[in-house]
């Protein structure tokens, strides 16, 4: 199962609003996780850099664009480490700013991406940030997604969202890791839809062992059933404002993955209407593993 274990924090820089939002939580997670930082930018061949910018990156002329988007970025890197205490290194690349994203993320053996959900091209703004949907979709890590109204206080309240499926429980020892990283209390809420009521006592079962393996590991923890769930994403988002949830984590295909280019609508909903971060993870092949885990009848996870 995946583990929390920040020692590489990969963070995509555009010099939009919510890369620069993505960088305090990025080195704020490194900090108290004791990782390192690299920030990378990625001049997008697919449009006009110059003119995706904000006022923050003023050009001479296009000859100039790398060597002042270099200068840009160690200083940033200074800003950061100062203010940190971190080690930060900046990377610039050509190409498919999600291709290289992800390829750089595999380079580093980077454990954790942290971006926000919108830059690189106002076109792309039409497609619910689709640079870092691709991400989400491929990447070899865990990724913390977040939009321009996730301000940055630290993370106190952690939500997970629990439903029927094997994949869904895969994020509970992150999720307990990441909570007693940053001495969080965790909540998971389990998700029913109205023809589910005879999960109601698997559910419970679920919740407690969830609630013993956190409590083994020194996190504050509540739990929750709710039923008659319509949209398991509006329920999630509802619940995260409800318990003041700083934090939600969830699958990438916590309904479907078509053919690896989408995420399922569920993960894409929690991203789109989440006004606190979204720490999705990509779920693990578990053909092969116990039944009766996967069943929430035994302890494990």
């Amino acid at each position: 199962m995946s583990q929390f274990n920040p020692s590489k924090i990969l963070i995509p820089v555009d010099f939009s609003s919510t890369s620069l939002l993505a960088i305090e939580h990025g080195a704020f997670t490194a900090q108290l996780g004791k990782a390192d930082v690299y920030l990378l930018h990625v001049i997008n061949s697919q449009f006009n850099s110059v003119n995706m910018f904000l006022p923050i990156v003023k050009l001479a002329d296009q000859e100039n664009f790398e060597k002042e988007i270099e200068v840009k970025m160690n200083e940033m890197a200074s800003d950061i480490n100062k203010k940190y205490g971190v080690r930060v290194k900046s990377i610039i690349k050509t190409g498919s700013p999600s291709h290289i994203i992800n390829e750089t993320a595999k380079e580093i053996n980077a454990s954790l991406i942290v971006m926000g959900t919108h830059g690189y091209s106002p076109l792309e703004e039409l497609v619910i940030g689709s640079i870092a949907m691709k991400v989400l979709t491929k990447s070899p890590c865990p990724t913390m997604v977040m939009s321009s109204k996730a301000n940055h206080k630290g993370y106190s309240n952690i939500l997970i969202p629990i439903d029927s499926s094997a994949n869904s429980r895969q994020k509970v020892n992150y999720a307990i890791g990441f909570a007693k990283c940053f001495s969080a209390q965790l909540h998971a809420v389990a998700l029913l839809n109205p023809d589910e009521d005879e999960l109601i006592e698997e559910m419970h079962l679920i919740l407690k062992q969830i609630g013993d393996l956190a409590t083994e590991n020194g996190v504050v923890y509540t739990g929750e059933v709710l039923k008659e769930v319509k949209n398991k994403a509006n329920a999630t988002i509802k619940t995260a404002e409800r318990k003041g949830s700083d934090m939600v984590i969830i699958m990438t295909d916590q309904d479907a993955e078509l053919s690896g280019l989408f995420l399922g609508a569920y993960s894409q909903q929690i991203i789109h209407l989440n006004k606190v971060p979204t720490i999705a993870i990509k779920p693990k092949d578990l053909s092969g593993a116990d039944a009766s885990i996967l069943g929430g009848t035994s302890g494990g996870f």
